[in-house]
């Protein structure tokens, strides 16, 4: 009888093979990752109504769908310090682990045996959060079998065949809810503000207003070109988002109308100035494009030595106090925070004698300063712009927000 024996695989790329290896080891990685985190939950979450509802409790955060343990917020703090990201991403991380473990059960069974990529469950879990337990469980069937080879618009239309199937009334929730999230994000700290003189803008908005809008760009930039403009079409378009803002000002009868651009003059022979509105650097020819459309303010102004401490006598900050703190921290300082709306906190408390001072002042976001406020969560100033923070497990994390060169 013949017998068969099976050739090995002789690779004609080496250096290929090693990308694959170090692939597969990052498949392992990423599932090592996910149990540990899990087992973290297991130890931080609560499905417990009554502690739920405890107002003196450490606050829950359901950051699962229905059926799914709720996770104790001040801990969640401490699991996203320790995973190197933002509070956020911490507690997307979280959820979509928690969604995937506790109701997308065919799938993570598939993500454990290593046939399903970790990131590409997520993308799933993301879309199931809003579902009830028997539409995810649908979700779940129907998908779990191709899930290493899932298109973004496969898994929402399954999404949107659970909702339509098993829960009409959530379909009609999700339709308030989103018009409840329009809005327009202007993107003044973007990477692209401090030498080119652009800004990312992102919005979400009512179909109707949408095609206004659309309507009303398109017409704008081609009345630019009418005018003789020579720049490409998507320049016009982003011109004429700009003509529409200051012809709303005009409208509003604002006599102060145009550009508002407020600079903190360098008086050192340098071509780079520091615009306000973003604390980012700004080229001089940027500034003189600026100062050449009709309408703009140009406001100059000495520079803020973040050296010298300056304090307030009551216990909410002056304005040049304030503006001190936040030209030198810019954004929340908790760990990888980069949250803009922030309070003026007090680091050693007002109450127990601390003074309202620049040397004892930072900017914190709501979330965290709650957990400053009410958790084991506390931090000090090592030196102005650094701060030193302990987690309610005792780690460390330190917060550089320091000038650089």
């Amino acid at each position: 009888m013949p017998t068969t024996t099976q050739t090995p695989r002789v690779s004609s790329d080496p250096l290929l093979d090693a990308v694959e290896s170090v692939v597969a080891e990052q498949v392992r990685v990423d599932v090592a990752k996910l149990r540990a985190v899990l087992a973290w939950a297991a130890d931080h979450t609560t499905t417990d109504a009554d502690y739920i509802a405890d107002a003196l409790a450490e606050p829950g955060l359901e950051v699962a769908g229905p059926g799914a343990p709720v996770v104790l917020e001040w801990a969640a703090l401490d699991l996203a310090a320790v995973m190197g990201v933002s509070t956020d991403s911490g507690l997307r991380y979280l959820g979509h682990a928690l969604e995937l473990r506790h109701r997308l059960p065919c799938l993570y069974g598939r993500v454990l045996a290593m046939e399903v990529p970790v990131w590409r469950a997520f993308r799933v879990a993301e879309h199931t959060v809003i579902l009830s337990k028997v539409g995810a469980a649908f979700v779940d069937q129907a998908l779990a079998t191709f899930a290493h080879d899932l298109s973004l618009a496969q898994i929402e239309r399954t999404t949107a065949a659970a909702i339509a199937r098993f829960d009409p009334a959530e379909a009609e929730r999700r339709r308030v809810e989103a018009a409840e999230r329009r809005g327009v994000d202007i993107r003044l700290d973007g990477l692209d503000v401090p030498i080119n003189g652009t800004v990312e803008i992102a919005a979400t908005l009512d179909v109707a207003d949408a095609i206004d809008l659309e309507a009303a760009v398109q017409a704008g930039a081609q009345q630019l070109a009418d005018l003789g403009s020579t720049e490409t079409l998507d320049v016009r378009r982003s011109q004429a988002l700009g003509e529409m803002a200051r012809a709303q000002l005009a409208l509003d009868l604002d006599t102060d109308a145009g550009r508002g651009v407020t600079l903190y003059a360098h008086l050192d022979g340098s071509d780079v100035g520091v615009l306000d509105n973003t604390q980012t650097p700004v080229l001089v020819e940027q500034i003189k494009q600026w100062c050449a459309v009709p309408g703009t303010k140009l406001t100059v102004r000495p520079v803020i030595d973040l050296n010298v401490e300056r304090a307030s006598d009551a216990y909410r900050p002056s304005p040049a106090v304030s503006e001190h703190v936040l030209l030198r921290d810019r954004h929340c300082v908790f760990p990888r925070c980069t949250r803009r709306r922030v309070d003026l906190d007090h680091i050693h408390p007002h109450e127990a004698g601390g003074p309202t001072s620049t040397s004892n002042l930072a900017p914190l976001c709501r979330r965290h300063h709650r957990a400053k406020t009410h958790s084991r969560w506390h931090y000090r100033m090592l030196e102005p712009g650094l701060y030193e923070w302990t987690s309610p497990t005792g780690r460390t994390f330190a917060v550089d927000r320091r000038r650089r060169p």
